[in-house]
């Protein structure tokens, strides 16, 4: 896998580099400019493309003899973890994730790099568990090393060719995450942070919120449908007969 490393070297005012162009600066930054071609027009901190760890919800709290079992293919498909293609893209606060380097949108909400830590994976870490090592045996074709991006709420995987690539990600994340930190500090002076970069990071705050409002609702209409079996059995029982 080959990735593209775009240095920061575009004037902080926004102006005078031909890629911006291309992609209109606004107040009010719709989100279908979060596209892929439009990310990478605009000099990212780091690009390219990974293999992501799809892990369905149920299989951490599984017996590590099952995890083991689903990882080696004896059940079907849809119950173990499985490498999902995409194209990582480092620009400004947030990582943001697409299924290729042409992708219209996002693949879910772009992470947000302050409060995210990032770290190379290996059967050495003290900290890799032996479900995790299961999986270091199945890396997908072409690649060699994984690494770790954590934030507050969840745990992410990405496999790369080798591991200096790996290496290369984790440093761009760290550095981010440190010009992020300065920046909210207002202590940015001698950091490049273009106007254009600004427009994106409005925009996936956006996205990030609408995501979430959409997610909070999802949760409340499933609590009150649970609310509403456990009302119906109550019933059933004679309770309010």
């Amino acid at each position: 896998m080959s990735s593209e490393i775009r240095r920061r070297n575009i004037d902080t005012s926004g102006g005078g580099n031909n890629a911006e162009q291309h992609v209109p600066i606004m107040a009010t930054y719709d989100e279908t400019y979060l596209s892929a071609p439009a990310l990478l027009a605009a000099s990212p901190i780091h690009a390219g493309p990974a293999m992501k760890m799809h892990v369905p919800v149920f299989y951490s709290f599984l017996p590590s003899s099952i995890q083991w079992m689903l990882s080696m293919g004896w059940c079907p498909t849809r119950w173990s973890p499985q490498w999902k293609r995409r194209y990582l893209i480092a620009l400004g606060g947030y990582l943001y994730r697409f299924k290729d380097e042409n992708g219209s949108t996002p693949k879910g909400a772009p992470i947000t790099i302050d409060v995210t830590e990032a770290r190379i994976i290996s059967r050495s870490d003290t900290g890799t568990s032996n479900e995790f090592n299961c999986l270091l045996d199945l890396l997908p074709d072409g690649c060699d090393t994984v690494f770790e991006v954590s934030s507050r709420s969840k745990t992410q995987y990405f496999a790369v060719e080798s591991r200096e690539e790996a290496m290369a990600w984790v440093n761009s994340i760290r550095q981010m995450r440190q010009d992020s930190i300065t920046r909210n500090m207002g202590h940015s002076k001698d950091i490049p942070y273009p106007k254009q970069w600004e427009s994106f990071d409005a925009s996936a705050k956006r996205l990030q919120q609408q995501k979430e409002r959409i997610k909070s609702r999802m949760n409340a209409l499933d609590k009150k449908e649970q609310e509403m079996q456990n009302l119906g059995g109550l019933t059933n029982m004679g309770y309010f007969s």
